[in-house]
C-alpha cells in the first residue's frame, strides 16, 4: 500500500509555486483509506486508554480546536507505511524539486463533532525549527470534508509574505486574519476553501496561510497530516516538540532515524 509515483503535472507544480498550495483528488483508494481510518481509530483508543497525550499541549481550549497526536507512524505500522511511502513522499518531492526529501513528522488532526472549535488562520514554518522555508505539509482527508465538516481554507499566495508572527491555536477563531496581515496584502484575500472526498488532500507550504472552521456535523473529521522537508534542509534553534529530541546544532543538516529520507 501507499506506494507507486503519483505523478504531478507541470502546470499542478507552477499552481503550487504561484499559490502555495495545491489540492489533489483520489491519491489514496477507498481500501488504503480504510486501512488509515482504522489505524488512526486504534491510535486514539489507546491513548485515550493510557491517559496519554502524543501532541504538543493538553488543554481543554486546545482540545476543542483538535485532538492532535504526533508521530503517530513510530508506533503503528500500517501508519508507518503510509508515511514513509513513496506516493506522498513522490508528491513532496516533486512539488519542491528536489532529488529526496525527509519526514519532519506526522500528526493526526481529528476535529471531533459539535464542541468544536476553528482553527486559526496561520502559518506552519514560524513554529519549525528550519534555516529553509522550503518544507510543506500533506493535508489528507480520511473523511469527506466540507465547510461545516472543518474542511480546510488558503490565501492563495501568502507563502511569498514570508514568516509573520506565530499565534496561539490554543486561542483559535479569536483572530481576525486581516490584522494578521501586512496592510498591502489585505485587499486582495480571497481564501480557497479545500472541500474534497476521502482519500483526496492537499499540499500547502510551511508560508502558506491556512484556517480550519469547526466541525458542526454529527461525525468526527479525522485528518493525517504528513510533513516533509527536502533533503539538506539545516536546523535552526527553536524550541519544538520534535525538533529538540534530535540534539542537532545550529546549522546542522538535519539527518538519521528520527527524520527518514524518502524518494
Amino acid at each position: 500500500m501507499y506506494g507507486g509515483e503519483y505523478r504531478l503535472t507541470d502546470d499542478q507544480i507552477r499552481f503550487y509555486e504561484e499559490n502555495g498550495f495545491v489540492q489533489l483528488h483520489n491519491v489514496l483508494t477507498a481500501e488504503e483509506v480504510q486501512t488509515l481510518r482504522a489505524a488512526l481509530d486504534v491510535a486514539i483508543a489507546d491513548r485515550d486508554r493510557l491517559k496519554a497525550n502524543w501532541g504538543p499541549r493538553e488543554d481543554e481550549e486546545y482540545a476543542k480546536v483538535f485532538l492532535q497526536m504526533v508521530n503517530v507512524w513510530e508506533r503503528y505500522a500500517a501508519i508507518e507505511e503510509y508515511v514513509l511511502g513513496s506516493r506522498i513522499g513522490g508528491i513532496a518531492r516533486q512539488l519542491t524539486r528536489s532529488s529526496a526529501v525527509r519526514l519532519w513528522h506526522d500528526h493526526a488532526l481529528i476535529k471531533y463533532p459539535k464542541d468544536s472549535k476553528a482553527t486559526a488562520w496561520h502559518q506552519d514554518k514560524v513554529y519549525w525549527p528550519m534555516r529553509e522555508n522550503t518544507a510543506l505539509s500533506c493535508w489528507m482527508a480520511l473523511d469527506d470534508v466540507t465547510v461545516d465538516k472543518g474542511c480546510m481554507w488558503f490565501i492563495p499566495g501568502s507563502h511569498k509574505l514570508g514568516p509573520l508572527d506565530p499565534v496561539d491555536l490554543g486561542k483559535a477563531g479569536d483572530e481576525d486574519l486581516l490584522a494578521l496581515l501586512p496592510i498591502g496584502g489585505r485587499e486582495s484575500v480571497r481564501p480557497f476553501i479545500a472541500e474534497m472526498k476521502a482519500g483526496s488532500c492537499t499540499f500547502h507550504h510551511g508560508l502558506t496561510f491556512h484556517y480550519a472552521g469547526p466541525n458542526v456535523t454529527d461525525g468526527p473529521r479525522r485528518a493525517m497530516v504528513t510533513i516533509y522537508m527536502p533533503a539538506g534542509t539545516h536546523y535552526a534553534p527553536l524550541a519544538h516538540l520534535i525538533g529538540d529530541r534530535g540534539n542537532l546544532t545550529d546549522g546542522e543538516e538535519f539527518h538519521g532515524p528520527l527524520f527518514p529520507i524518502i524518494r
